[in-house]
Parts: structure tokens; C-alpha cells; sequence
């Protein structure tokens, strides 16, 4: 099976979307490492929607109006799994 090599970027939103849920998330964590590593995820989200509004790249409808070669945001980048730099996994 072959996946496309530029998917369409996902819009501010979407990330925005999911920062609030593991706030939630994060909120009702009752042990402190997790409490903190949610958070950290949450706060890779906003900085992922930042990314696409500062380059104009997605629109609220997901379409592009930016060329490919312009840097955006594809979802494969993001792991929310995975610890980003500053945020240990505990």
C-alpha cells in the first residue's frame, strides 16, 4: 500500500481540539509524573496549531494555501506518544 508523500495539513483546530482533551486528561490524572507528562502534551498541541496558523498553511476546512515546499505541519511529525525536548517521560 502506498501512502501519499504530502497529506493534507490538519488544521489549527484539530490540534487545539486535542490539547483540551488531555487537559482534561491531565486533570483527572491522579499520579503527578502522568498529571505532568499530559500537560506537557497538551502544551506540543498548542505549539503544533501555532505552527500551522503562524504559516498559514491550514485552513479551518483542512484545504492548503500554501505550497508543500512551504514547511507545514503533516500529522506524521507529531507523535504524542513520544517525549519532546523539555518533556521527560515519566
Amino acid at each position: 500500500m502506498e501512502h501519499p508523500t504530502n497529506p493534507a495539513p490538519l488544521p489549527a483546530d484539530y490540534y487545539r481540539r486535542h490539547a483540551a482533551r488531555v487537559r482534561e486528561l491531565a486533570r483527572d490524572a491522579t499520579t503527578p509524573a502522568i498529571k505532568k507528562h499530559l500537560e506537557g502534551v497538551a502544551l506540543d498541541y498548542e505549539r503544533l496549531a501555532d505552527r500551522v496558523d503562524d504559516s498559514g498553511s491550514a485552513q479551518a476546512d483542512g484545504s492548503c494555501t500554501v505550497p508543500s515546499s512551504s514547511g507545514r505541519i503533516n500529522p506524521g511529525q507529531f507523535n504524542p506518544g513520544h517525549s519532546s525536548p523539555g518533556h521527560s517521560k515519566t
